[in-house]
């Protein structure tokens, strides 16, 4: 065997024992929460620890119907929508939630408030879905600065859809520019969106 020949087998062998004592790279890092200053919005990742007193959770996964029905917009949505108002204070965008939680009673009522308005179940959808399939009962969504009047309101859901990814936050359908659910893990790009509800 040559000289370089068993130069490159001994640097190889060298490499993988070295290689297998290194640490995980770095996306193999496992994102324990990610954080976000409650004055600021600006996020911190984390993968050792937890959020302190000055930030909001915003979890690491995208947030999904539980086991019972809240009575309230669920805890870490609230959150991250928090977070997000805070972030968009600072870029000089005013966001307010107009509707969030819905009972399902509220849900039904707005629903067949639609059918009259719309002429049917099927046009009606569209726009509110029945209350079994409509996530506002459920906590999981937001409508966004929806008859806040001027132009502002419309911008800074403008501002939330550009953005509200970094926090987990997504605007659903096409047709409601006012409409946000946490569809993603914080820092994932959100999903194409649906041309409406239904």
């Amino acid at each position: 065997m040559g000289r370089n020949r068993m130069i490159i087998v001994a640097s190889s062998l060298f490499l993988s024992l070295v290689t297998s004592f290194l640490p995980a790279q770095a996306t193999d890092v496992t994102v324990l929460d990610s954080c976000a200053k409650k004055t600021t919005g600006k996020i911190r990742v984390i993968t050792e620890g937890t959020c302190t007193s000055k930030e909001y959770s915003l979890g690491n996964t995208p947030i999904t119907r539980g086991e019972h029905r809240p009575d309230a917009l669920v805890p870490q949505f609230k959150d991250r929508y928090l977070a997000a108002k805070a972030a968009a204070k600072k870029k000089g965008d005013t966001l307010q939630i107009t509707s969030g939680y819905r009972t399902l009673e509220r849900q039904t009522y707005l629903y067949k408030r639609a059918i009259k308005k719309h002429g049917s179940a099927k046009e009606a959808s569209k726009w509110v879905l029945p209350p079994k399939k409509s996530n506002h009962p459920w906590g999981l969504a937001i409508d966004v600065n929806y008859g806040v009047g001027g132009t502002n309101g419309k911008k800074a859901a403008a501002w939330l859809e550009k953005n509200g990814y970094k926090y987990g936050l997504c605007r659903r359908y096409k047709n409601e520019w006012w409409h946000f659910e946490p569809l993603v893990a914080p820092g994932t790009k959100c999903p194409k969106m649906e041309r409406y509800a239904s």
